[in-house]
């Protein structure tokens, strides 16, 4: 198996030469910036933190979830009063009438793997939910990606690179998203702490932040290339590959991972270094006329994502659709699955995919094919570059 670390967070140790808890400790004005770098004053900000009440865990989260999924309006570059029509929808990043529709129940449900407070759960919600995010009007999801819904998925370019486009609208408002919820995190998530305790939080704070701000500037440069290419319909910018499979789909997926590891567990970047660029591999399970296809897209200009799809490219057809779904279990939230499927499965295999689910990061290692593989793709076609 992959090299999962001991903790699911990546733990730091500082003392009190850290540039931040000197800060923090230095005595400071009431009317000074406050230390936790809020940009609010110490005297309306953390001068009186120890004494603030805490704040319930439920009412925390539920404030917490009222940020993150609040409208930002419509994500179309020249949105607005003139452009728009209709309201803000929850629009799919993964197509209800395609891949979510193989997996529901016959409560038309669908499953995924959730982090709760008491371990991994497995989630079950109505396929009309599933994979959506309020980022689109009506009129603006229906132009831009009708091609990709009022067809068949067969591959081409075209298809590749709009359900491409269509992670990472959802990874860019998630991750704007996120940023929103941790500021605001930033606010009650030590109130009553020592100020030790407060130090230890504000940091944690301040490097989450750090990191997820960096990332959100690369989605936002990645998804103006996108725009740019979807409006003038010139796709070359992209490459595309599609590896169609013979097979029931019992599982879909749809993200844009940074390109930290090839699947050979080999390290192409160090991600926990902000002053390197990350670049992007957009992956996706769709359906098709007899099964199914294993997607990936990324800018052409960029090298390690097409090492990461060579990597994939050197794996045996019989191993691709194990290796692949252990993938999408590792790298992204995005995944959805049959209860049917999840069930039929044999206990170590779903303590696996648990662990997966569980962990924010790896450190590599190479992935292993089950000895019961996960799903029964058979691997018939390849398509490469989107060459249509």
């Amino acid at each position: 198996m992959v090299n999962l670390p001991p903790q699911p967070f990546k733990v730091i140790e500082c003392d009190q030469t850290h540039q931040f808890v000197r800060e923090a400790l230095r005595p400071r004005k009431h009317y000074e910036d406050c230390w936790c770098g809020s940009g609010k004053k110490f005297k309306k900000c953390h001068r009186f933190r120890e004494q603030d009440a805490p704040l319930s865990l439920g009412r925390a989260l539920s404030e917490q979830g009222r940020i993150f999924w609040r409208q930002r309006g419509c994500m179309y570059p020249h949105a607005g009063p003139d452009e728009c029509r209709g309201q803000i929808i929850d629009a799919h990043s993964i197509q209800r009438k395609g891949p979510l529709s193989k997996l529901v129940d016959n409560k038309n449900h669908v499953s995924k793997l959730e982090v709760a407070p008491d371990g991994i759960l497995v989630k079950e919600l109505g396929w009309k939910k599933a994979s959506t995010f309020p980022g689109y009007c009506a009129e603006h999801d229906s132009r831009i990606f009708g091609p990709l819904e009022r067809s068949s998925f067969t591959g081409t370019h075209e298809q590749c690179v709009l359900q491409a486009y269509r992670s990472v609208c959802n990874e860019l408002y998630k991750k704007r998203a996120l940023i929103e919820s941790i500021e605001y995190q930033r606010g009650v998530i030590d109130r009553g702490c020592t100020l030790d305790e407060q130090i230890n939080k504000q940091l944690s704070v301040v490097l989450n932040l750090d990191g997820q701000i960096k990332s959100e500037e690369e989605l936002s440069s990645l998804w103006r290339k996108f725009d740019d290419a979807i409006t003038r319909q010139e796709y070359r910018a992209f490459s595309s590959r599609c590896y169609f499979f013979d097979g029931d789909l019992f599982v879909t997926s749809a993200g844009a991972i940074p390109t930290e590891f090839d699947f050979h567990g080999n390290k192409l970047i160090d991600m926990w270094d902000l002053e390197v660029d990350a670049q992007t591999l957009c992956h996706s399970i769709l359906v098709t006329e007899y099964g199914g296809a294993i997607v990936f897209v990324w800018f052409t200009d960029e090298r390690l994502p097409e090492t990461v799809v060579s990597s994939f490219d050197e794996i045996e057809d019989a191993e691709k659709g194990d290796i692949f779904v252990q993938y999408c279990f590792l790298n992204c939230e995005n995944t959805y699955f049959s209860k049917k499927w999840w069930d039929s499965l044999e206990p170590p295999a779903q303590a696996q995919l648990k662990r997966y689910a569980a962990a924010s990061y790896y450190n590599g290692g190479p992935f292993v094919v089950n000895n019961v593989p996960l799903v029964q793709w058979n691997m018939n076609n390849i398509r490469a570059n989107g060459t249509d």
